[in-house]
């Protein structure tokens, strides 16, 4: 097989790609979700934007349009991921957080194994019920 035919062949099969894995859900719903709440929570506690992006590894930018709630966004706080989050946020205020990624990592795992938490997260329903975990 030629390297055109190889190429072609895949472009065909990714266009015929429809579900989405699960690491991908958790990259485009659960993340943002996580992280907007999480920023929100910072600004709260007078951090600047700027140093919320820091913590987060994102763009100034990404910050505003979190707590703008342009983006990502739990559709209640009363769930035990958003006390999750709250209590990150607490965590990274007395300087007390090792590894910001394995917290996030924690917190989203809780939420991939909840329907209720992923369709909070925007996940579609269609995927929020039978969603694996990586």
């Amino acid at each position: 097989m030629t390297k055109e035919q190889v190429e072609e062949k895949f472009n065909g099969e990714r266009a015929k790609m429809t579900p989405k894995q699960p690491c991908e859900v958790a990259l485009w719903h659960i993340l943002p979700c996580i992280r907007a709440c999480l920023a929100r929570e910072l600004v709260e506690k007078d951090f600047t934007q700027q140093k919320v992006a820091d913590i987060l590894g994102i763009t100034q930018a990404a910050v505003s349009q979190y707590i703008g709630e342009k983006r990502g966004n739990f559709r209640t706080k009363d769930n035990p991921a958003y006390q999750l989050i709250e209590e990150l946020a607490e965590d990274l205020e007395k300087g007390a957080v090792n590894d910001i990624s394995k917290r996030i990592c924690q917190i989203c795992s809780q939420v991939q194994n909840n329907p209720q938490l992923l369709r909070s997260c925007g996940v579609p329903d269609s995927k929020a019920d039978r969603l694996n975990i990586c």
